[in-house]
């Protein structure tokens, strides 16, 4: 199964195939594996770019985050970070990396020697998240969480603190990616559909659907230059469906 896929430039995504235990650089236009690594015995959950030459992936059961190098089209084992608990979405930010929690929920920011630098859990009774389940990082520093069980997306500064929550035509979002400008695309895993998200107005609304053959989508990427969506479904498991989106 491909859990989660990021674009590395206009020309190669990176894959975390949950079946294979391994990262696969594979080219955008071709579909060829270009390089492989193995995550061996660990399975890999969400993935992103920490910077040009680095990613970091997620072993949400073995409370392990890897990174990988990734140069010259090929791909480098690199530090296992430990952390406190299972860990679920990445993301990244400039030099450090965000990563989500589910029991209970939280967020924390670190760098990749694993030094943590902000931390957010629910204040009271005041539950923003339940399963933040995806994370992703916008040009201009905000970040977006997708949570699974809520049916919410939430903005955050780069310290956590909590700028809005927006809800919609959202069942059981998982993958989330911005497309610039307060602009999102997110998996609507329950309804079998992507969602076009903008955060400044608040309006949601479906882009494609059971139509394009989308089912129960789970992670998505989007490559400007080449204005296609790349998308993982539960029911092609091994496959990347791609589709034209202005």
């Amino acid at each position: 199964m491909i859990h989660d896929i990021v674009m590395v430039s206009p020309d190669s995504l990176l894959i975390s195939n949950w079946t294979k235990k391994s990262i696969q650089l594979v080219d955008s236009r071709t579909g060829l594996t270009l390089s492989e690594v193995s995550t061996m015995p660990y399975y890999p959950w969400g993935i992103c770019m920490v910077g040009r030459e680095l990613a970091a992936v997620t072993h949400g059961l073995h409370l392990k985050i890897q990174l990988v190098h990734v140069r010259g089209g090929r791909l480098t084992p690199g530090t296992v970070l430990d952390v406190k608990a299972s860990c679920w979405g990445v993301a990244g930010s400039g030099d450090n990396v965000i990563v989500s929690y589910h029991s209970p929920p939280w967020l924390e920011v670190m760098n990749t020697d694993g030094r943590v630098l902000h931390q957010y859990q629910d204040p009271g009774a005041a539950h923003t998240f339940r399963r933040p389940d995806f994370l992703t990082t916008s040009n201009d520093g905000f970040i977006y969480v997708a949570d699974f069980s809520l049916d919410t997306i939430t903005k955050l500064d780069s310290s956590l603190k909590v700028l809005r929550t927006l809800s919609g035509p959202l069942t059981g979002p998982f993958g989330i990616t911005s497309v610039g400008d307060g602009q999102l695309l997110v998996c609507s895993w329950r309804k079998d559909s992507i969602v076009h998200g903008n955060v400044n107005s608040g309006k949601m609304t479906t882009i494609q659907g059971k139509a394009d053959r989308i089912v129960r989508p789970r992670s998505l990427a989007y490559c400007s230059q080449q204005r296609k969506l790349f998308v993982c479904t539960d029911d092609k498991t091994d496959s990347i469906q791609v589709y034209q989106w202005e």
